[in-house]
């Protein structure tokens, strides 16, 4: 079992070492502080509620918008202007304090919000001004002056577009209004007409009437221009310009602010740990001069964390204890290199229990092989473990990420293994190599591979159901030993070894009657089925009270034997996803040879399509491979004898965002 051991730690300390403890279990980084248990609380403790208004909570969000506002202008920095504050360097723990203090955030916050607040009136002016622009543009051709829209005391103007079938009708109607109008077309086309339409101030009413009947639209006046829309767009034009070189004025003073204040990531992250030691405050108890801590630590990590607070004071009790039935226990998982990579589909899934089994040095060898034979070519694998490598070399993932590129490395390495047995390199790219090369494929194919899916399929479908077959008993053995763990005997015996008894008479009877050389075995395999379809019916309706039900449900539980024989059909995606593969990756080849021929482009267009279709094909079966291999053990193995549902151990650490800091 995977499962690391773990115990519960309760430190006790006087209220003024509060600050010094919790800095050095944060610098440890090996204990998850918890509340104190409802035994505890029943004392006479109170919550720790002091109030820290303190630099690290009204500081870092005026950090943190310096460090959004900041990285809209990242330039790459020439080698000259290499600054001694980066995001690759590794700082001293200690040395934090102090280079804060070297850094005037609150100036920086200053011209930030100024620069900022520049940037946002500049736009909306720019938004206010383009509207209008998009505006004016439909009337350039009206050459009079905005201002003088609005008419005088005895004249009303009137602007704005009708559709061009009603025009006339429209006329004939103003017309009849009156003798003192004038109506100008200046502008139409099929679907509408623009108009300007002048008149005495009381015929207004009566027009607004008969446009308004037409389906008018009013021209709506910009009120702060007063020249004409021709010479307002010439205007705006000039402001858009302005407003541009404005706001480069401004990038241009953020990318220097940045280049020159790259301190403020050390800022954030040191104030990000000193925030998260308040934080963590909420689960302290204490009394008028003593501070409670509880928390969970791996037995492995107890002397480290002993010998770290004991160096830094001798006034503290810590009491270690085994945990409790009722506590929720956190998991952490313990595994080798190998293994470890795998324990992101155990995540995914869902961590075990405590007490429980960790599935994952149980499944990786099997999905260790059932990548390798799902993607089942040798060139994809080497392309996907240097890749993985690469990444996991150069690009320093941590976490999940990193165990996911593990997890594809080694995923490359089983998809090269089982490539070269089955002898497909880019699917049958050796049979086109130079005759001088040839010995590279007598090598390959002729002496190292041991089976041809394409040309005998039987071998590899046959290996893919009897991988299932010995997974799914691994699943049920496991079971049968974590119930003998439990001093559940009986129940692993009923549950487990009745249904071994009867898969094995069903699977060894098929046997005997395919292999010739078995068939004296039929007759003990009818005794080892008779057994097991006994025990199944006898044990599997036990949970009912009524003899007549218990019959029943063991009766009625011969049905799921389907359901076992389903799963082992299942495996056979194993043998379908690998013949895919190699044909897919023949028939890339056969499209690159029908263009290689091409005068002048052909060899060009061939390496085109032998790259992009080897990388489709590669990229599809991967997700394929990663995909089913997935799949069956969350459904075919760990169905059997795996529940999951644990949380995870996160120990109270020192946890950076931007900067690396050596503890």
């Amino acid at each position: 079992m995977a499962v690391c051991k773990i115990q519960k730690v309760n430190i006790f300390t006087h209220l003024e070492l509060k600050d010094e403890i919790i800095e050095e279990l944060q610098k440890a980084g090996c204990v998850q502080i918890i509340d104190v248990t409802p035994k505890l609380k029943k004392s006479n403790l109170s919550d720790f509620n002091e109030i820290n208004n303190t630099e690290s909570i009204s500081a870092l969000p005026e950090v943190k918008y310096c460090i959004d506002f900041l990285s809209n202008f990242v330039d790459k920095l020439k080698k000259s202007d290499k600054p001694t504050i980066t995001t690759k360097n590794i700082y001293d723990y200690k040395k934090l304090p102090l280079l804060f203090s070297q850094f005037n955030y609150k100036k920086i916050y200053s011209k930030c919000k100024e620069l900022n607040e520049n940037l946002k009136e500049l736009k909306n002016r720019e938004n206010h001004i383009v509207k209008i622009q998009e505006h004016l543009k439909e009337w350039r051709e009206l050459d009079i002056k905005l201002s003088d829209l609005e008419g005088t005391k005895n004249t009303k103007i009137i602007v704005g577009t009708l559709p061009s079938n009603d025009f006339v009708s429209s006329l004939e109607e103003i017309k009849k209004i009156g003798k003192e109008i004038e109506i100008n077309k200046f502008d139409e086309d099929k679907k509408q007409c623009k108009i300007m339409i002048i008149s005495i101030s009381e015929y207004y009413t009566s027009i607004k009437k008969v446009l308004d009947k037409y389906n008018f639209d009013s021209f709506q006046i910009p009120l702060e221009f007063t020249k004409t829309p021709k010479n307002i767009l010439e205007d705006i034009s000039k402001e858009l310009k302005s407003i541009k070189e404005k706001r480069e004025i401004i990038s241009s003073a953020s990318r220097k602010l940045y280049k020159e204040n790259l301190s403020l990531y050390l800022a954030f992250d040191y104030l990000s740990i000193l925030k998260s030691r308040k934080d963590i405050e909420i689960y302290l108890k204490m009394t008028k001069k003593v501070i409670i801590i509880e928390g969970w630590i791996l037995e492995k990590d107890i002397d480290r964390m002993k010998k770290s607070l004991s160096d830094k004071t001798n006034e503290l009790e810590m009491i270690f204890s085994a945990p409790g039935e009722n506590d929720d226990i956190p998991v952490a998982l313990g595994n080798n290199k190998f293994v470890e990579p795998f324990e992101s589909i155990t995540e995914l899934y869902g961590i075990p229990k405590y007490k429980e089994f960790d599935p994952t040095p149980l499944f990786a060898p099997f999905y260790f092989i059932f990548f390798g034979m799902c993607l089942s070519d040798a060139g994809y694998g080497l392309v996907i473990t240097v890749l993985s490598y690469w990444a996991l070399v150069k690009l320093e993932f941590g976490g999940m990420v990193k165990k996911f590129l593990g997890l594809f490395f080694l995923g490359g390495l089983s998809t090269f293994i089982m490539g070269a047995i089955m002898g497909s390199w880019m699917g049958d790219t050796l049979n086109y190599l130079p005759d001088n090369f040839l010995f590279i494929k007598t090598f390959l194919v002729d002496t190292i591979a041991l089976l041809d899916p394409i040309k005998n399929p039987m071998p590899l479908l046959v290996i893919s159901l009897s991988l299932g077959v010995i997974q799914i008993y691994t699943g049920f053995i496991i079971k049968f030993v974590a119930n003998i763990k439990e001093n559940k005997i009986k129940t692993g015996m009923m549950d487990q070894g009745s249904w071994l008894l009867l898969i094995s008479g069903l699977l060894l009877s098929v046997l005997a009657n395919t292999i010739g050389s078995l068939a004296g075995f039929k007759i003990i395999t009818k005794y080892i089925i008779w057994a097991g379809l006994l025990s199944v019916v006898i044990t599997q309706g036990r949970s009912n009270k009524n003899i007549f039900l218990k019959a029943a449900g063991g009766v009625l539980s011969l049905y799921d034997i389907i359901g076992y024989f389903s799963d082992i059909l299942s495996y056979s995606r194993l043998f379908a996803l690998g013949l895919s593969t190699a044909v897919l990756a023949v028939v890339v080849n056969n499209f690159v040879m029908l263009f290689k021929d091409i005068p002048f482009v052909g060899i060009i267009i061939a390496a085109l399509v032998f790259i992009i279709g080897h990388f489709f094909n590669m990229l599809i079966s991967g997700m394929g491979a990663f995909i089913h291999s997935t799949r069956l053990q969350y459904v075919e193995y760990f169905t059997k004898f795996y529940e999951g549902g644990g949380t995870h151990f996160r120990p109270f650490k020192v946890i950076t965002k931007y900067i690396k800091v050596q503890v």
